[in-house]
């Protein structure tokens, strides 16, 4: 047998050559064989998409074994992928997911394998997220404030990537109006406007409903109550005029409420002395408050209504004696009664009765039988009186 020299002495070139075949050293055991295995050098990333882009994901990697033959499948949720209208590049390093929905969001997987040999594959995972086109979860509603509060509107969206808002009132955009709510102090000129949100995405953009702003004011008079003479029996209206909305009315008599008194209008019926006195009208809603002014009626008295009706009673002498001379004037045929009073009120008697035919009358008449003293002579007609003193002498 041949042998071979080396650092460990003389040996058999077969004994060498098995050793080595065995990779055996006298100083320890080392195998010969080699562990393949894939390396990913660049995993493909997450992404964050809108419902119905194409989304892209790519895979790279290497081997240490040689001369290799690449082999790429892909899995969703962990369930491998077969190229079809949504798919394609199953099988390559290179997903394409076309149109995409919220259907194909979650969780990629590839695995990269060798197919030209026994080679330990490897794995990359990817989350793949889809935002749908923006939509309003909770439209602007109408708004009803007084002038001067604060009117304010929003909108609730969900959806969209980059969502931007901007906020129109008739067509017109609102400057700095761009987040989901809107609010400003509201003036009267704002009173019917037409307010909707615009939101904007990389996903999409939609229109909100359109709300209306109703601005209400506080009362305004415009037209103040007139006060007067009333006459007794008569009847008197007190009338104001305002503006603003949902208005309602409170009359007051020297500052208080006239129960039942609640329009615009106030009447004063069968008016007695009674009635007499101050009145004002407030005017309320929402909004507030107003005051009118304060006016004063007056009654007149039963003879200065009947000298206001054109009644007119004189008497002559006076003092008297026996006889006097009546002077009575009516405005039209009218019956008349004249009475004569003492001085604590009592009827003495009638001194005449009869028509007067709407002009001066001269009535001479006897008070021969009364005695003397203090007397006032009363007219009557109808609901009217007047009275002149007589005084009789003897």
């Amino acid at each position: 047998m041949k042998r071979l020299s080396s650092a460990f002495g003389s040996v058999p070139a077969v004994l060498v050559l098995g050793l080595v075949s065995m990779g055996v050293f006298l100083f320890g055991v080392q195998s010969w064989a080699t562990e393949y295995r894939v390396t990913i050098t660049q995993p493909p990333q997450d992404v964050t998409v809108c419902e119905g882009q194409t989304v892209t994901l790519t895979v790279q990697a290497t081997t240490n074994y040689p001369n290799p033959q690449y082999g790429f499948q892909w899995l969703y949720n962990n369930t491998p992928i077969s190229d079809n209208s949504t798919y394609s590049g199953s099988t390559t390093n290179t997903l394409v997911i076309s149109n995409i929905s919220q259907n194909e969001g979650g969780q990629y997987t590839v695995v990269v394998s060798v197919t030209n040999g026994t080679v330990i594959p490897a794995t990359a995972v990817v989350q793949v997220t889809v935002v749908p086109a923006p939509t309003i979860q909770q439209q602007p509603q109408d708004v009803t404030v007084c002038e001067g509060q604060i009117a304010a509107m929003s909108v609730q969206v969900s959806g969209g990537l980059n969502v931007t808002y901007q906020w129109y009132a008739n067509a017109t955009a609102v400057p700095g109006a761009t987040t989901s709510s809107i609010s400003q102090t509201a003036t009267a000129q704002m009173n019917g406007l037409q307010v909707y949100c615009r939101i904007t995405s990389d996903c999409g953009a939609i229109n909100s409903n359109t709300a209306t702003l109703t601005v209400q004011t506080a009362p305004v008079i415009t037209q103040q109550p007139q006060g007067g003479t009333a006459n007794v029996g008569g009847s008197f209206q007190l009338n104001v005029q305002a503006q603003g909305n949902n208005l309602q009315y409170q009359w007051f008599k020297n500052n208080q409420p006239i129960s039942g008194a609640t329009s615009s209008t106030y009447t004063i019926s069968n008016i007695t002395a009674n009635d007499a006195g101050n009145y004002k009208v407030t005017v309320t809603n929402n909004c507030g408050t107003v005051e009118s002014s304060v006016i004063t009626i007056t009654v007149a008295s039963i003879e200065e209504e009947t000298l206001a009706a054109g009644y007119r009673l004189h008497l002559n002498p006076q003092p008297a004696n026996d006889n006097i001379t009546i002077v009575v004037t009516t405005p039209t045929t009218e019956a008349v009664s004249i009475d004569l009073l003492d001085v604590n009120g009592r009827t003495v008697g009638t001194v005449w009765s009869g028509i007067i035919a709407g002009s001066e009358q001269k009535i001479n008449a006897s008070v021969s039988t009364v005695a003397a003293g203090l007397y006032r002579c009363v007219l009557r007609s109808g609901g009217y009186r007047l009275s002149v003193p007589l005084v009789i002498v003897r």
